[in-house]
């Protein structure tokens, strides 16, 4: 049985192409499935409306892996902590558009349904890929996610409440880290969900990709120094 009141609840606020389907698989792999709640392609928020009453019907459930955003932890009546991953903007939007690509190409289409490439996606929507790490970090809806003072909020809650944030871009020295601070075991990492399709990325795209996403940039060069030192890996 597990001791609720003392072991954590974890919660791997999973973003949208930043590895979290293989981190889904170390979780599974450490915790066992049957003791672990997943949260995708809900059509409505019951399961994380409803999650402390879950949690108290059935209390050997140990984490909750999923879509949703920072907040969740004021919901529950259990000691909880965050764990997540972070990608640079950029690499994260051009796997978020593979991602669409392949299976939800109407987000790529034009006024006549022509499929856009990356460069004229992210041109005629930005709003699709702009500061989308800063959102989930938030967890409030807020119209201007660019706000340096959102970047600010996003580095506190990381701070305060997350006991792991990784980096995809060093995704083993990230694992490793993760292991030590939860005692977890990590024998093999197999790459999932990850989309072979060739695009077309100009200098001047990173541009415009990075500029869209300065509230993320802002977070991803921190976390980044920080690992780094931990890491005890040089720029």
């Amino acid at each position: 049985m597990i001791d609720s009141e003392q072991v954590p609840f974890y919660m791997f606020l999973h973003i949208p192409k930043t590895a979290g389907t293989t981190l889904r698989s170390i979780v599974d792999q450490n915790l066992g499935a049957e003791n672990v709640l997943t949260y995708y392609n809900q059509n409505s928020r019951q399961l994380l409306d409803n999650l402390d009453a879950h949690l108290k019907f059935k209390p050997n459930y140990r984490a909750i892996i999923g879509h949703f955003k920072f907040g969740l932890h004021q919901l529950i009546d259990r000691p909880s902590t965050y764990i997540t991953f972070l990608r640079h903007p950029v690499a994260r939007t051009i796997s978020q558009y593979k991602e669409h690509y392949v299976n939800h190409r109407y987000h790529l289409e034009d006024a006549d349904g022509n499929i856009l490439s990356l460069a004229g996606s992210v041109k005629n929507n930005p709003s699709l890929y702009a500061n989308y790490q800063t959102g989930f970090l938030i967890g409030d809806e807020v119209s201007d996610l660019s706000d340096v003072a959102n970047a600010e909020l996003a580095l506190k809650n990381l701070d305060s409440c997350f006991a792991v944030v990784g980096l995809v871009e060093y995704f083993d020295q990230s694992l490793a880290l993760m292991s030590n601070l939860l005692k977890w075991q990590v024998d093999e990492i197999q790459q999932l969900n990850v989309k072979d399709i060739e695009v077309e990325v100009t200098p001047d795209l990173i541009e415009e990709i990075e500029a869209i996403n300065s509230s993320d940039l802002i977070i991803y060069e921190a976390i980044k120094s920080k690992l780094l030192e931990e890491f005890e890996i040089t720029p």
